[in-house]
């Protein structure tokens, strides 16, 4: 095998590991923190811009080995046709095929492989985000839960506290006309304090009005 095949197959090899942990269910974090650091590094992109330019080659090495297989074909039919059959042409004709099958095969599937590598890292981007959107709305949701949660904790507590003002209003209304009650007897029993008083004096006076009188008869 030559050295750009060779390279092919470490290329293939790589992207069935890179593959087998992209599917393997890994814990999200790890994953998410994988793929960042994939996204994100520019060393990663420097190789990534180098892999689409081997990946170019690879496909020119694809193309170059379907011609060489239509070659061989070609060269097959023409050596059907000869009288004297050679065993050892033959021979060097199926292994030059056999080879050219496996250069296929291996380009070929390195080919797909990538696209298909592609793809799937695209779709595991894709649902971290989500995930990472859901767990967003998650903790929205949660703190707006709990914020309504509050707000009706303390619609509870403002009742409570309107009920207990509303009893002190009541309480203070009671005692303020208890209080007009208390004036008004007051004022009453003052009148009557008053009268009385008048009604004493008068009596003193005429009482004292008619001692005079008798000590002048005297």
């Amino acid at each position: 095998m030559t050295i750009y095949y060779t390279l092919t197959f470490g290329i293939l090899v790589t992207e069935m590991i890179i593959f087998c942990i992209l599917v393997l269910p890994l814990p999200s974090h790890w994953r998410r923190a994988m793929l960042k650091f994939a996204s994100t590094s520019p060393a990663v992109g420097k190789a990534l811009h180098v892999l689409k330019i081997i990946f170019a080659f690879i496909f020119i090495l694809f193309i170059d080995t379907i011609n060489r297989l239509q070659r061989i074909d070609s060269a097959d039919d023409s050596g059907e046709q000869r009288q004297h059959y050679d065993y050892s042409y033959e021979a060097n004709n199926k292994a030059k095929k056999f080879y050219a099958q496996r250069n296929l095969y291996l380009t070929g599937f390195t080919l797909f492989l990538s696209l298909i590598l592609e793809r799937t890292s695209t779709l595991v981007l894709q649902v971290l985000k989500r995930e990472e959107e859901l767990d967003n709305l998650k903790k929205e949701t949660q703190s707006t839960t709990q914020g309504h949660q509050q707000f009706i904790d303390n619609e509870d507590t403002y009742k409570k506290e309107i009920a207990a003002l509303n009893a002190e209003v009541k309480q203070l209304k009671q005692q303020e006309r208890d209080f007009e009650t208390l004036k008004k007897q007051v004022a009453q029993q003052s009148v009557e304090y008053n009268r009385l008083a008048d009604e004493r004096n008068a009596l003193e006076q005429a009482a004292s009005g008619q001692k005079s009188e008798v000590k002048k008869d005297i």
